[in-house]
């Protein structure tokens, strides 16, 4: 079974592609007025490309995601709409709805499959979302994220005595502590 963890990139960054579009557009305004100033080095035009391209991705992801959520049903696109851009929980999604929330869970893993669908008829299959997004760091982040979940690794601090005898078993306060991270698969 797909996971559409592209897809689900896409529409967690759904919220935020606004804001994303304006930090860009402000950053690449202070860059060209520095540059006017300073004398502009390769490292400023890089920056300036990567700005530009992250607000074109951001716009185009903006797009095809408008455009896939149009297919879909009214009650699909509100459980997506509500859980991606409004960020409601699913339970307070089957309260709104007034249904259970187990068919709350249903619907949105249709509606997931309906999106990932549409999407791939517009044009935007997995592979094609990857080679399009996949460099920016934004996208990466944002699909490492989900990657890490879907895999169930998740960071842990486990905390371990340096030392463990049976008084620091007996003892209700110990104080030397060693934190380590694990990672859960």
């Amino acid at each position: 079974m797909e996971n559409y963890l592209w897809q689900k990139t896409l529409l967690d960054m759904y919220n935020m592609f606004d804001r994303v579009v304006i930090i860009s557009e402000n950053k690449f305004d202070r860059l060209v007025a520095n540059s006017l100033h300073n004398h502009a080095t390769n490292s400023m035009f890089d920056e300036m490309i990567t700005l530009m391209t992250r607000k074109n991705n951001c716009l185009l992801a903006k797009e095809i995601v408008d455009k896939a959520l149009k297919f879909l049903t009214d009650a699909g696109k509100s459980i997506l709409h509500n859980y991606y851009k409004k960020k409601i929980s699913f339970k307070n999604i089957a309260e709104k709805e007034q249904i259970n929330i187990r068919q709350i869970f249903r619907n949105f893993d249709k509606e997931l499959a309906s999106f990932a669908y549409y999407l791939s008829k517009i044009g935007y299959s997995t592979e094609v979302i990857q080679k399009e997004f996949g460099k920016d760091n934004i996208f990466a982040a944002t699909y490492d994220k989900l990657h890490k979940r879907a895999c169930g690794r998740g960071q842990m601090i486990v905390e371990l005595p340096f030392v463990y005898n049976d008084d620091i078993a007996k003892s209700p306060v110990t104080t030397k502590y060693n934190a380590i991270n694990v990672y859960c698969d």
